[in-house]
């Protein structure tokens, strides 16, 4: 049992590292918590964590079947159109001047908003299933037959450890040099992200 508990914290810790790798998923939430702040960030943390947690169980449950279904590809060309239209959102179009006040007004509006476009930003990306696959399904081919709590504890695990990666690294963005920089240089930075976000589109749609 203590194998099995040892498994699952260095599949967290192993998540929490693979969130710096460059992906939509990271370019999402750290645009989010530069330009609006920490509860902004969290927020599309969490409605990323929601769309992990449905693609988490799916693979403890299902596995790799969904990804060999023919009418997968359809998946990735809705995950494409979404990213396509998230770089146009943040895609600066004029000088962007962003204040504290106005920041803080965007926050208040859009939290719920911000977690659905999260969420969205996940469950649409058919490479997070791929991802949890190459992380889990050794664990839970090893464990799974002698534990029953295994597959639900590990979808419980990745999923919490998302989330509390999300948060903190949307706390440490906060940090005044690095806020102060993104306010000084925001739209060279938006297009950026902007940018990159279009990249991993256009990488969807590639054979």
């Amino acid at each position: 049992m203590m194998e099995a508990l040892g498994s699952l914290a260095m599949l967290a810790s192993l998540l929490m590292v693979s969130q710096l790798s460059p992906g939509p998923d990271v370019f999402f939430v750290f645009r989010t918590a530069l330009a609006q702040g920490f509860r902004a960030g969290s927020a599309v943390g969490g409605g990323i964590a929601a769309g992990f947690l449905i693609q988490a169980a799916l693979v403890a449950w299902v596995g790799g079947w969904l990804m060999a279904q023919p009418w997968s590809q359809w998946v990735l060309y809705a995950a494409a159109v979404w990213l396509l239209y998230l770089a146009w959102k943040i895609f600066p179009r004029h000088r962007v001047n962003v204040g504290k006040e106005k920041l803080e007004t965007e926050l208040r509006a859009s939290l719920p908003v911000l977690f659905g476009q999260g969420f969205l930003c996940n469950i649409l990306n058919p490479k997070c299933t791929l991802f949890i696959c190459g992380l889990s399904v050794g664990p839970l081919e090893h464990f799974g037959d002698r534990f029953a709590w295994y597959a639900p504890a590990l979808v419980m695990v990745l999923t919490g450890a998302g989330l509390l990666g999300w948060v903190l690294w949307s706390a440490l963005l906060q940090w005044p040099p690095v806020r102060r920089f993104y306010l000084n240089h925001t739209t060279g930075i938006d297009a950026a992200f902007a940018i990159l976000l279009a990249v991993f589109a256009l990488l969807l749609l590639l054979p």
